[in-house]
């Protein structure tokens, strides 16, 4: 046998494990990308969300600001691409004090990944689904444009 005869074999091998934990690694950014994409999405709703609450703090849930109000954001929401189904995205009525006006959002995402699941090692501890949620303090500023 000549030297190096057998590498062949362990070349493969050293090729198959590099790849396969290269492939965990993209899946894992994959995952924190969509995350963090999702976080912000859901950050600028809230924004939009919260700036229509601080002009109007006078809206009550049934009148036509607090119906603008949620369209408003969920508008924003589905701009993003988020899923504003019942059950995936929830804005609560804004809490209003004498000087603010709180504002509560929260939105479920579902991994598309969730279905992938590696040989001997499941999911890894990757997410299925995740609820993530933003809430801000706004000045009240009625009258202004």
């Amino acid at each position: 046998m000549r030297p190096g005869q057998n590498e062949k074999g362990q070349a493969l091998l050293e090729m198959t494990f590099g790849t396969v934990f290269l492939l965990g690694i993209v899946l894992i950014v994959f995952e924190m990308a969509l995350l963090f994409y999702s976080y912000i999405s859901l950050l600028n709703a809230w924004r939009e969300g919260a700036v229509y609450a601080s002009l109007h703090p006078e809206m009550v849930p049934g009148s036509t600001e607090y119906t603008t109000y949620l369209e408003v954001t969920s508008n924003e929401a589905q701009a993003a691409g988020l899923n504003t189904a019942t059950g995936f995205f929830t804005i609560t009525t804004p809490i209003k004090d004498t000087a603010s006006i709180t504002v509560t959002l929260s939105y479920k995402i579902v991994n598309p990944t969730q279905g992938i699941m590696l040989p001997w090692l499941g999911r890894m501890g990757l997410f299925q689904s995740a609820i993530m949620s933003a809430w801000t303090v706004m000045p009240i500023r009625p009258g202004m444009p």
